[in-house]
């Protein structure tokens, strides 16, 4: 009772001196957690948020005392706030704990049979799936139900099954926290995030963590879910009839006033020592964004999150190939157009993907999508595939577009007739023509033609004219005169 009454007067000295909470929740007994904490609020000098200019977003609008937003796709940091400093991070630990167990376990054949000690190592009013000792749950399942229902004793069952126990499973994820790029200001003691002094993160570190696990599919798919239904279980000791498990993310609980249309996850969190934790995640026009708020107040996590997703928004563009191309489509000139044609056998190419499930979506701030609309033909080469010659019928493909992302990745597009082209009357045949009529001759000699006799027999007769001319005009030489030799004469 007197520390409950310790508690309530350092509360009030709280809310009259500023003080940040962290400070004062992380002498708290667990045993008496629902009693001494009290939500943060905001400073009286903060920065109204209007929601009608999210772009104008202070950190003093947030109830957070330590948070950030990233870009998915490329890690870039939008916003942060105090997102160095080290914090507990409560069951947002889980989400490290069950990325681990998708890519250790075998998810349809490990079957965990739940310990007494997986039970007994929660602590009193932490959440629980709950099972029994001895009971059977598939790996995937006990994956799912403690991100959604943020099970601890699951989260626990998990860690012994893949590493003997948890202290073991501690080690594990400290090392795949460092192999993620996690820097020296996180560590993990137990898989749960039950309070321990020594298990702490920054807000930096979790969204490093959580941007690699959305990188997972069937995480994505269990995390953007807040209900779950357990399938039926056994146990030496009973198990449980199928159920559905509840979790209390609001954001993504369409009936709750909190429900955000564009979230897609991720998972909650809470002790007194580490406030209300949310590591978030929201979706829009091909834009992800992930958020980490730790010591927030019960209700501020989410419009917490919701202040950081409208502001990321703002801030990242989304453009595809398709659309980046379709902003100065390739003209070319058709040859052998109908004189009916009014456009004279001009011809714009329109653009189709060659394979629909290949995601190109391009995320940056407006000046790399600028950069990448000026530069569009030098990350891109075009390889023609027909002559630009009537007739031309609307669809045709007239050569491939290949894209080259920044990432290394490639896709090819089609590039395509938006109209008909008619061929001119009269006109001479193309070569495509000419081959295609001769191969289908079955005739293997040439078929004869007045028409090839003329200019050879123009030219011999000019040959022959153009000799007997030389003949007729050749200059002959002059003979030598006939000069009679001179008679001797004799002088007497």
């Amino acid at each position: 009772m007197s520390r409950r009454l310790l508690a309530l007067l350092l509360s009030a000295a709280l809310l009259i001196t500023g003080i940040p909470p962290a400070a004062l929740a992380v002498q708290a007994d667990p045993e008496d957690e629902a009693d001494v904490w009290v939500d943060p609020v905001l400073s009286e000098n903060a920065i109204p948020w209007d929601e009608k200019h999210p772009e104008l977003l202070d950190p003093s609008m947030l109830y957070a005392q330590s948070a950030i937003l990233i870009e998915a796709s490329t890690g870039e940091v939008l916003f942060e706030k105090n997102a160095d400093e080290i914090m507990y991070p409560a069951s947002t630990t889980k989400i490290l704990t069950c990325y681990i167990a998708l890519n250790m376990a075998d998810l349809e054949n490990d079957l965990v049979t739940i310990s007494q000690n997986a039970i007994d190592l929660v602590p009193p009013t932490y959440a629980t799936i709950p099972v029994r000792a001895g009971e059977e749950i598939m790996m995937k399942d006990l994956i799912a139900a403690t991100l959604v229902r943020s099970g601890n004793e699951g989260a626990n069952a998990i860690a012994e099954y893949l590493s003997g126990n948890i202290y073991e499973f501690a080690e594990l994820m400290n090392q795949t926290a460092g192999m993620l790029g996690c820097s020296q200001d996180t560590n993990f003691t137990n898989p749960s995030g039950a309070h321990d002094e020594n298990h702490y993160t920054t807000v930096r570190d979790m969204a490093i963590i959580a941007r690699t696990a959305m990188k997972n599919d069937l995480f994505r798919e269990i995390v953007r879910q807040n209900t779950y239904a357990m399938p039926a279980t056994d146990g030496v000791n009973g198990g449980h009839p199928q159920r559905t498990l509840v979790g209390g993310t609001h954001i993504l609980d369409p009936e709750n006033d909190y429900f955000y249309p564009d979230a897609i996850g991720v998972k909650t969190g809470f002790t007194n020592p580490a406030g209300y934790c949310f590591v978030g995640a929201a979706k829009r026009g091909g834009i992800e964004l992930i958020s980490v708020i730790f010591y927030s107040s019960r209700r501020g996590r989410w419009t917490d999150t919701k202040k950081l997703m409208e502001y990321g928004f703002t801030q990242v563009e989304s453009i595809s190939p398709e659309s980046l191309y379709a902003e100065d489509p390739r003209v070319i000139d058709v040859a052998g157009f109908s004189l009916d044609d009014a456009n004279h056998g001009e011809l714009t190419l329109g653009i189709r993907a060659v394979d629909d499930s290949k995601d190109m979506t391009i995320v940056g701030n407006s000046a790399k999508i600028d950069l990448l609309r000026e530069n569009f033909n030098e990350i891109s080469s075009i390889r023609w595939t027909r002559e630009f010659r009537a007739p031309v019928n609307v669809g045709d493909v007239m050569g491939i577009l290949t894209f080259y992302s920044e990432t290394g990745g490639t896709a090819e597009y089609e590039l395509v007739a938006t109209r008909s082209i008619a061929m001119r009357e009269n006109a001479p045949p193309t070569l495509e023509q000419i081959e295609a009529y001769t191969a289908a001759d079955e005739n293997p000699w040439p078929r004869f033609s007045w028409d090839l006799l003329v200019p050879p027999g123009i030219f011999l007769l000019l040959l022959a004219w153009l000799g007997r001319f030389i003949r007729r005009h050749r200059r002959r030489r002059p003979k030598a005169p006939d000069i009679k030799p001179i008679k001797k004469r004799y002088v007497r």
